[in-house]
C-alpha cells in the first residue's frame, strides 16, 4: 500500500486539537468538555483532528501518542505529523525529547521530567508515526502542521509512491547537492565548529553566521517536507534563540500570501490567548480569536500548552490552555469548558 502525503477528510463536524506536546491531562480535560467518552465517540458525531507535535517537554508523551493512535485505530479521529514527530522519525535529538532518545542528551538539558519511553514504547511509536499524513484536505477545509505552501504540497504529491523516510531523505540530498553546488558546506561546517558550545547557549554573544544562516536557509525551504512541518523560513540580520539554539534565520508569515479560498488550520506558531503578553513575533498584530492572512480564512489552534514546563519549573499556575478548533461552528473551546467564537470573516 502506497503512502499518500495529503490524505482526504471525510466528514463535516470536527473538533481541530492544537498542539498537545505530551500534556495528556490537558488532553483528557478537553475530551471530556467536548463531549467525548473515552472510545473517542461523540453523541453529534464529530470527529477529532489533531495538528501534530503530540509530544516532547511535557509530562507524558508516550499516553499522548498511545490515546491518539486508539483514537484513529477506532475511526474516531485524524491526526498529522508536526516537527516533533519528524524529529523522532529523523533520529533527531532535540529539546524536550530526551523521554525518546534518553535524557540528558546534548540538547535536553532542562528538567522537563517526562515519562520515558520503554524500548517496546518507542517501537510502536515509531510505526505509528510512519502512518501519519503530513496534511489533510477537503473542499472545505486543509490542515497542516504549519504551513500550507502549493509548491510544496504538488511535490510531495507526485512522491505518494514513496514512505516517508524514504521521501525524507530524497529531499535531503537534493539540499546537500545545492549546499555543495554553491561552495558553503566547508564554511558552514567551521562556523558552526567555531561556535559549537556558543550556538546552545542562551547567554552567549555569536555574530551572525553567514554561511550557516545559507546552509540552514537551503536545508529548510528546499525540503517541502520541512516547510509544511515547520514553515517558511528567510535569513536574519542577527542571530535569534529559539528551541534551545542560536539560529540563523526567522518564520515568515506565509499566510499573507496565501490566495486560496478554503480556510487552513495550523498549529505550531504558540499562540497566545492574552494578548497582554504578546510583545513579539508573527501574532503580535493579530488577535488571540482572530483568523489571519490574505483572506482572512487562516487559524493557528496553538495556544501554547507546551510551555506548561515552565510553569511547574516555577511552581506557578498554568499560563496556557489546551483548545480546538470547532468546525464548522469555528468556535474556540478550551480544557476548561470556556467557549468563544472567532473573528471569521473570508
Amino acid at each position: 500500500m502506497s503512502y499518500q502525503f495529503i490524505q482526504p477528510i471525510q466528514g463535516d463536524r470536527f473538533d481541530i486539537v492544537g498542539d498537545i506536546h505530551g500534556e495528556i491531562d490537558a488532553l483528557n480535560s478537553l475530551l471530556h468538555v467536548m463531549g467525548y467518552n473515552l472510545e473517542g465517540e461523540h453523541p453529534e458525531q464529530r470527529k477529532l483532528i489533531f495538528v501534530g507535535d503530540l509530544c516532547d517537554r511535557g509530562q507524558n508523551s508516550v499516553a499522548v501518542m498511545r490515546q491518539v493512535k486508539l483514537l484513529m485505530e477506532r475511526g474516531k479521529a485524524y491526526c498529522i505529523l508536526g516537527n516533533h514527530e519528524l524529529n523522532l522519525l529523523n533520529e533527531s535529538c532535540r529539546e524536550g525529547n530526551g523521554w525518546y532518545f534518553g535524557s540528558p542528551h546534548m540538547d535536553d538539558q532542562k528538567s522537563f521530567n517526562s515519562v520515558p519511553a520503554t524500548p517496546e514504547d518507542q517501537k510502536w511509536i515509531l510505526q505509528f508515526l510512519h502512518t501519519l499524513p503530513i496534511a489533510l484536505e477537503s473542499e472545505e477545509l486543509r490542515v497542516v502542521h504549519a504551513c500550507w505552501d502549493e509548491t510544496s504540497i504538488l511535490r510531495l504529491k507526485m512522491l505518494d509512491h514513496l514512505h516517508l523516510r524514504e521521501a525524507y531523505d530524497h529531499f535531503v540530498q537534493q539540499t546537500q547537492q545545492q549546499i555543495d553546488d554553491v561552495g558553503i558546506a566547508e564554511p558552514a561546517l567551521q562556523e558552526a565548529e567555531q561556535y559549537r558550545n556558543e550556538l546552545t547557549d542562551p547567554n552567549s554573544e555569536i555574530p551572525w553566521l553567514k554561511h550557516l544562516a545559507q546552509k540552514e536557509w537551503i536545508e529548510q525551504m528546499y525540503n517541502p517536507i520541512k516547510v509544511v512541518t515547520s514553515g517558511a523560513e528567510f535569513m536574519t540580520d542577527k542571530p535569534i534563540y529559539a528551541g534551545g539554539k542560536w539560529r540563523m534565520k526567522d518564520r515568515l508569515p506565509w499566510w499573507e500570501h496565501y490566495h486560496d479560498d478554503i480556510p487552513v488550520i495550523i498549529g505550531h506558531y504558540w499562540r497566545k490567548f492574552n494578548t497582554a503578553e504578546v510583545k513579539a513575533g508573527l501574532f503580535q498584530k493579530i488577535e488571540p480569536l482572530q483568523w489571519f492572512g490574505h483572506k482572512q480564512n487562516v487559524f493557528c489552534v496553538d495556544y501554547s500548552v507546551g510551555k506548561r514546563y515552565l510553569d511547574r519549573q516555577h511552581q506557578r499556575e498554568f499560563s496556557s490552555k489546551l483548545g480546538a478548533l470547532r468546525w464548522p461552528e469555528k468556535q474556540v473551546i478550551f480544557e476548561d469548558g470556556s467557549t468563544y467564537s472567532t473573528s471569521y470573516s473570508a
